[in-house]
């Protein structure tokens, strides 16, 4: 079991009971292990009789929306004026899977001048913005298996039920690519084990996340594949760049790109990729690695942002061709670590 600091874990739980508006929120684009870890949050407090409201900067991916009570999401881009009041009326705001203000993008502002007590739980190395009470450690798979850590020293195991265990094990299994990396701790799969007890199925998760796409999301894969991705073998690299009119040509919705930038890692020798997507006024930069090169290092060197050592994001306020000429010309700048 993680050991958790028990004074802030007292302040914590002294907190939560003395709450009247709790929130819970995460950062823009809700991957898995962000809306994992939020509604397997909200569904522990409940369970423990402590009511708390959801609210994310945006929308979240399709093959997300059928775990339980997801509906109940606020989207701060779709209701903004009930999600401003909500923040501003909080008293105790629980920021997961995030480690700065800036990662909420538009509600950014919002956030930090809401006076709640902050409370971050996040697996991101080096928070960035003042949190009042902070729970941060890069060494779990997930931010849901923080969340996981917290509620049971908490409030015991009673308190996950059944569709706290569902969420927290799709936030854990999405984080971890189905158990394939960031996942060497024993104390994971113990984690895995007590989330199935408590009746996940599986076989049923796995199917409602990876085979629950649309025939366009497909599409829009094989054309990454087969037209927009370069292999560089002397720099061990290989990128996929995605313009907005490749989007529109496959009906692009959020979360349609979600996981594309693993697929050239399992090219033979590769160990860098990056998948390149033109947004409204920038191109967003999404970086994988395996072994000892860091991509958050790279992406803050950059691209203005940041993440872990092997999975990392950022953005270019370059043109996409700008963006790729320039990326190449840093390849070679950095060859010698990527074929160390």
């Amino acid at each position: 079991m993680l050991q958790l600091d028990q004074n802030l874990l007292q302040e914590l739980k002294s907190s939560i009971l003395g709450s009247k508006n709790i929130i819970i929120t995460t950062h823009h684009n809700p991957d898995g292990d962000a809306i994992g870890s939020v509604l397997g949050l909200y569904h522990a407090l409940w369970e423990m009789g402590i009511g708390s409201t959801m609210v994310t900067p945006n929308g979240f991916p399709d093959f997300l929306t059928w775990l339980p009570e997801s509906d109940k999401v606020i989207h701060f881009s779709k209701e903004k004026k009930r999600a401003q009041a909500l923040l501003e009326q909080a008293d105790l705001l629980f920021c997961l899977d995030f480690n700065g203000f800036g990662r909420v993008e538009d509600m950014s502002q919002t956030l930090e001048k809401s006076p709640a007590k902050k409370v971050l739980i996040d697996h991101h190395p080096d928070p960035e913005s003042p949190f009042q009470l902070i729970i941060s450690y890069t060494e779990v798979s997930s931010t849901a298996e923080l969340v996981y850590e917290v509620v049971e020293q908490l409030f015991g195991p009673k308190a996950i039920n059944t569709d706290s265990a569902v969420c927290l094990f799709t936030g854990i299994m999405t984080d971890t690519g189905s158990f394939s990396y960031a996942c060497s701790r024993e104390r994971t799969f113990q984690i895995a084990g007590k989330l199935i007890e408590k009746g996940v199925r599986v076989e049923q998760v796995q199917g409602l996340v990876y085979n629950n796409f649309s025939e366009n999301r497909m599409r829009l894969l094989g054309f990454s594949l087969a037209e927009r991705m370069k292999v560089i073998p002397e720099h061990k690299t290989a990128y996929i760049w995605l313009t907005r009119a490749d989007l529109n040509q496959f009906k692009h919705q959020v979360g349609d790109t979600e996981g594309f930038v693993n697929y050239p890692l399992s090219i033979k020798g590769i160990v860098f990729s990056v998948l390149f997507t033109e947004n409204d006024g920038f191109v967003k930069v999404s970086l994988r690695s395996r072994g000892d090169f860091a991509v958050n290092r790279f992406s803050q060197l950059y691209y203005q942002g940041g993440g872990h050592k092997n999975a990392a994001g950022g953005k270019s306020f370059k043109s996409m061709g700008e963006t790729i000429e320039e990326f190449e010309e840093l390849l070679a700048k950095h060859s010698q670590e990527l074929n160390a």
